[in-house]
């Protein structure tokens, strides 16, 4: 089973001033997946297998703005993965094993910006189930 890291990168200034977090959100992936459109947005599909860990991680692209994960909803969750906080990195990291097959099941993020800003945006998810070597 592999790790798939999920890099959440956000332009926390622009996201508060215009109180639109999906169109300053930035995602990209360790899979070396690409072609469908979605790298680089908000709305990353990130391949994986059933079995497979998943890292999220935020970071504000402007230095000194507070970003948070706070939690994730959706239809993915709990029951195809259920993230939980890695209390080391004070909320900017999450991570949880994926527990069952789907194809584009969305999910939310919600983010905590500047310690008071509350605000969400929707990824996906394609998990397959993993293939068997018979000889």
């Amino acid at each position: 089973m592999a790790t798939i890291y999920v890099n959440v990168l956000v332009n926390v200034a622009k996201a508060i001033a215009e109180n639109n977090l999906p169109k300053y959100v930035f995602m990209v992936d360790s899979t070396g997946y690409s072609g469908d459109g979605s790298e680089g947005t908000n709305e990353l599909r990130t391949k994986c297998e059933n079995g497979d860990t998943i890292v999220w991680s935020a970071v504000s692209i402007n230095p000194g703005e507070a970003i948070a994960i706070l939690g994730f909803t959706g239809q993915a969750i709990p029951n195809m993965v259920n993230p939980q906080r890695y209390p080391q990195y004070d909320g900017t990291v999450w991570g949880g094993r994926v527990n069952s097959a789907g194809n584009n099941v969305q999910y939310s993020i919600s983010m905590l910006l500047e310690n008071n800003i509350h605000m969400t945006f929707d990824p996906f998810i394609t998990a397959t189930n993993p293939t068997m070597n018979v000889r």
